[in-house]
């Protein structure tokens, strides 16, 4: 069975988010996967809800973390995981990209062409259940620590956030291989249209391609991550976008 794990919580985001990544993976594949969020409240489209617990000593995104315990999300042995963040957009075809083959000890993550601090990107995780238990073993023994560490020490310039950082000195601590999707299945754009020319004349010169994001996105995109601390997709007017996000 292949679980695809989201978190959602009343803040930043919508309950329409997590509708509409789980509507929009169910139009762009054949690949069967029953659909899980942990989230705050039921007015969401998934197969499995799981309850947020917001007095919980575990803060926001960091509930991600608990994927990775083969004991939830109702797992079973031999059980294929994919953790995704809930700030994507479906654009093309995910067969590959679901049905992408993982072993034991084995994270796969996106491949990422543009410039970022970690070679794994936080968006999207996939592993055998079971297999990286001590990525949450490790965290829930000191949950507080881990959640302040990288922002304490200046290499995340928000509260809480870090889950990604934990993650990669996970894998480099344990000797947890990391694999790499193709870099050109992934497309990053933002609210910032500065940032979103320069993307777009990078992923051009990268891939020779004519474009990246024109009205439509290049064939060869599957996915859109509207990436970085303070974006959002419903604040981006984009015919991509009204054409996918639904």
């Amino acid at each position: 069975m292949l679980k695809i794990c989201t978190v959602y919580f009343d803040g930043f985001y919508t309950p329409d988010y997590v509708s509409k990544l789980y509507r929009s993976l169910k139009r762009n594949t054949s690949v069967p996967f029953e659909f899980i969020c942990l989230s705050d409240t039921n007015d969401i489209e998934a197969d499995v809800i799981l309850p947020y617990n917001h007095h919980d000593k575990i803060k926001k995104h960091w509930h991600k973390l608990k994927y990775f315990s083969p004991q939830f999300a109702y797992q079973n042995p031999g059980d294929d995981i994919i953790i995704m963040d809930i700030d994507q957009i479906v654009v093309g075809n995910v067969d590959e990209l679901l049905s992408w083959p993982v072993k034991e000890r084995e994270l796969l993550t996106y491949g990422q062409w543009w410039n970022a601090k970690l070679p794994i990107n936080g968006g999207f995780y996939k592993f055998k259940s079971g297999s990286l238990k001590e990525v949450w073993d490790n965290f829930i023994k000191g949950a507080n620590f881990w959640q302040n560490h990288y922002y304490e020490t200046g290499r995340v310039s928000a509260k809480y956030y870090g889950e990604q950082n934990y993650v990669y000195n996970q894998t480099r601590e344990n000797n947890i291989k990391i694999s790499l999707t193709p870099e050109k299945w992934l497309c990053k754009y933002t609210n910032d249209f500065k940032e979103n020319v320069k993307l777009n004349r990078t992923y051009r010169e990268k891939f020779d391609a004519e474009y990246m994001i024109l009205d439509e996105t290049h064939p060869n995109i599957k996915m859109v991550h509207i990436a970085g601390v303070g974006k959002t997709i419903h604040e981006i007017d984009e015919q991509f976008i009204k054409d996918n996000w639904k």
